[in-house]
C-alpha cells in the first residue's frame, strides 16, 4: 500500500548498509493521508474489453550499464559508470563520459557516499580523460555503505553549496527532486552529469525475486532484541527508510521460499523494537530506530500485516520460535476491535491506530485494516487455537462484509462523521478483498462479480525511465479514482496490479482490460524488473508518493504473483 493504511507514510530517511557490489540506480515514497481514512463511491459500470490486446513494451533509448539517471530523455552528457572494483584499501569507479575532448579540464567529479546521510568525499581523487573514460579512486573500501553518487560538474561549482548541505561537516541530506524522484544529494539541475553504483547485500537465494529482497537487506545489524541480532530490510533502494508492511512481505515471501535464515534476520531486528503494547509503529529507519519519534503511529494495518508474516513463518518452518511475540501482537489487534454502528447495524471493527495522532484516526475503519487482520487472525488460530482468537476473526468478517454496497465494497467508515466512503474508489479494496474473503461471502455475495470494474484503473502505456533505460508499454493499473473520475495522468503502480492480477486469476480468470488478461498483464509488469533483480514501486507519474525505485512492495508481490502464493490463505 502505498500510504499509512499499510505500507508507508510520509516518512523519507536515510541510514547505511553494507554487501558485496553491482552497479546501479535508485527513488522516494508516500505519506499518511487520509487514502484509507476516506472512503468511496458507487461504482459506474465496467468498460468491456476490447478485442485486441494492447502492444507493449517498447524499448528504446541509451542503455548505459544500470546508471542514473532516470530522466525522461537521456541527458546531454552521458556519464555512467562502467566498472567497480573494491579492496581492503581502496574503491575504484571506472566509467565514461561524453564531454568535449577540449574541456574535459573544466570539469570535476566528486563523490557522495550513503549512509543516513550522503557524505562528501573529499579525499577521493578522480582523472577525466580526453578519450572519454575518467577514473575515481577512494582511500578506502566502502563495504559500510548502500549507495555512491558521483557527481560531475564544472570546476567552479561546490558540491556542498546546496540548502541541503552543511559544508563544515561535510554532508548533505537526501531530497527528492521532480525531475528524477529520486534520494540525492544534489539537485541534478545544479550538475553537468551524475550517476551512482550501490553495494546491495549477497543474494543466496536462486529465486530472482528472492535474491533481490536478500539484496536491500544492505542494512545496519540491529541487537538488543530477545532472539539476538538481526537487520531490516530497506524499503526502496536508494532510501534508509524500513517501513513494518515491508518488513512484513519480505518475512511472508522468505518464509514460502524456504529462506528462514533471512526471514530470521528481520524478524530478530523487529522483536527488539516490540512495544510493550504489542505492536509496532508504522515505520522504522534501517538502524531500527523509530521515523517518526514522538508520534504514536500504531496503525492497524502494518500491524496486522506483520501478524500474517509471523504466522507464515509459523507454518512454513514449523517452529514456535517467534510465537510468544506473535501472540502479545494478536492480543494487540484483539483489543483494537470495537463495536460500531453503521447504518443501523451494530458491528465490531478495528480501528486505524490507538491514538489521533492526526485528527480523528480512532474512529475511522478501513476496509484493508479488517481484511489483513481478519487473515491474520484466522492463520493464527489455524495455527495455535484459542476461541477469542476465532471470534474476532468473525468479528472482522462481519464487518468487512458489512462494507459491501451490493456492487463493490466500500472503502471504510468514518465514525467521526459517521458517513461510509462514497468518493474514493481504491484499487486494492476489490483486489485485496477477494483474496482475503474468497469469492463469495458468508451469505453468498458474488464479491468476484466486482473484479471487471478494476479496468477503471488499467493503463496500457506505462514508462519506465529508471534505471537509465526506456521501456515504454507496459500495462497495469493504477492507485484510486476520485468521485468517479478517471485519472488523467494514468500510469502503472507495480503492487497493486500485481494484487488485482491475483484476484483476477482467482475470482475471474476470463477477465481483461483492454485484451489483456492476468497472464499478460504479469508479462508485461516482469519487463520493469531492474538490474538488481527487484520490482520498481511505479511509472513514471506525477504523484510523489510513487516512486520509481526498487521496492520491496512490487518485489515481494511480483514474487507472490509469479509463485501464484496468495498472502491471505487460510491454513
Amino acid at each position: 500500500m502505498r500510504d499509512a493504511n499499510n505500507g508507508r507514510g510520509g516518512v523519507m530517511a536515510a541510514l547505511a548498509g553494507a554487501g558485496m557490489m553491482v552497479l546501479a540506480g535508485c527513488g522516494g515514497n508516500g505519506a499518511d493521508g487520509g487514502a484509507q481514512a476516506g472512503m468511496s463511491r458507487q461504482l459506474s459500470t465496467a468498460p468491456v474489453a476490447v478485442a485486441a490486446a494492447a502492444p507493449w513494451p517498447v524499448w528504446s533509448g541509451w542503455d548505459f550499464p544500470y546508471n542514473e539517471p532516470p530522466l525522461a530523455s537521456a541527458p546531454a552528457v552521458a556519464f555512467g559508470v562502467s566498472q567497480l572494483t573494491q579492496s581492503a584499501t581502496q574503491t575504484v569507479f571506472r566509467g565514461s563520459h561524453a564531454l568535449q575532448a577540449g574541456s574535459v579540464q573544466d570539469y570535476r567529479i566528486g563523490v557522495f557516499v550513503h549512509h543516513d546521510v550522503f557524505y562528501y568525499q573529499a579525499d577521493a581523487t578522480a582523472v577525466i580523460d580526453a578519450n572519454g573514460t575518467f577514473t575515481l579512486t577512494l582511500p578506502r573500501a566502502v563495504g559500510s555503505a548502500d549507495r555512491a553518487v558521483l557527481v560531475l560538474h564544472p570546476a567552479s561549482y561546490n558540491p556542498l553549496s546546496g540548502a541541503n548541505c552543511n559544508a563544515a561537516a561535510g554532508f548533505c541530506s537526501g531530497q527528492i527532486t521532480g525531475t528524477t524522484k529520486l534520494s540525492l544529494p544534489v539537485d541534478p539541475a545544479a550538475l553537468t552529469a551524475y550517476t551512482a553504483a550501490y553495494f546491495p547485500a549477497p543474494a543466496p537465494s536462486t529465486n530472482p525475486q528472492i535474491a533481490a529482497l536478500q539484496r536491500m537487506m544492505n542494512t545496519p545489524q540491529v541487537t538488543g532484541g530477545p532472539h539476538g541480532a538481526g537487520r531490516l530490510i530497506r524499503s526502496f533502494h536508494d532510501m534508509d527508510s524500513a517501513f513494518l508492511y515491508d518488513q512484513a512481505l519480505a518475512v511472508i515471501a522468505f518464509s514460502l521460499a524456504g529462506e528462514q535464515a533471512s526471514a530470521d534476520q528481520i524478524l530478530n531486528a523487529l522483536a527488539a523494537s516490540q512495544t510493550a503494547s504489542g505492536a509496532w509503529v508504522f515505520a522504522y529507519l534501517t538502524d531500527g530506530a523509530d521515523a517518526s519519534p514522538g508520534v504514536d503511529m500504531r496503525i492497524a494495518g502494518a500491524n496486522a500485516w506483520l501478524g500474517m508474516a509471523l504466522n507464515a513463518y509459523q507454518k512454513a518452518f514449523g517452529s514456535t520460535k517467534y510465537l510468544a511475540m506473535s501472540t502479545r501482537l494478536h492480543d494487540y489487534l484483539r483489543a483494537q476491535i470495537v463495536p460500531v454502528t453503521i447504518n443501523g447495524a451494530s458491528r465490531s471493527g478495528l480501528r486505524f491506530a490507538p491514538t489521533n495522532y492526526v485528527p480523528g484516526r480512532t474512529g475511522i475503519f478501513a476496509l484493508e485494516h479488517q481484511l489483513d487482520a481478519y487473515a491474520s487472525m484466522h492463520q493464527y488460530h489455524a495455527l495455535n487455537g484459542g476461541a477469542p482468537y476465532l471470534a474476532a476473526a468473525a468479528a472482522l468478517r462481519g464487518m468487512s462484509e458489512g462494507l459491501w454496497n451490493g456492487t463493490r465494497f466500500l472503502g471504510g467508515y468514518d465514525a467521526n462523521t459517521q458517513t461510509l466512503n462514497t468518493s474514493e474508489r481504491y484499487l486494492d479494496t476489490y483486489s485485496w478483498s477477494v483474496l482475503a474473503l474468497g469469492n463469495t461471502g458468508s451469505a453468498g455475495q458474488n464479491f468476484a462479480a466486482a473484479l471487471p470494474a478494476m479496468c477503471d484503473y488499467f493503463n496500457v502505456d506505462g514508462r519506465l525511465d529508471y534505471p537509465s533505460r526506456k521501456v515504454t508499454g507496459i500495462v497495469g493499473f493504477y492507485d484510486v479514482i476520485y468521485d468517479n473520475a478517471p485519472s488523467a495522468t494514468p500510469f502503472v503502480w507495480s503492487e497493486g496490479s500485481l494484487g488485482a492480477i491475483m484476484a483476477m486469476r482467482q475470482g475471474a480468470p476470463a477477465m481483461a482490460c483492454a485484451g489483456n488478461g492476468a497472464n499478460q498483464m504479469l508479462e508485461s509488469l516482469n519487463y520493469m524488473v531492474d538490474k538488481l533483480g527487484s520490482m520498481p514501486y511505479a511509472t513514471r507519474n506525477a504523484d510523489a508518493s510513487f516512486t520509481s525505485s526498487g521496492s520491496v512492495a512490487g518485489t515481494a508481490w511480483l514474487y507472490y504473483a509469479n509463485r501464484n502464493k496468495n498472502p491471505y490463505a487460510h491454513y
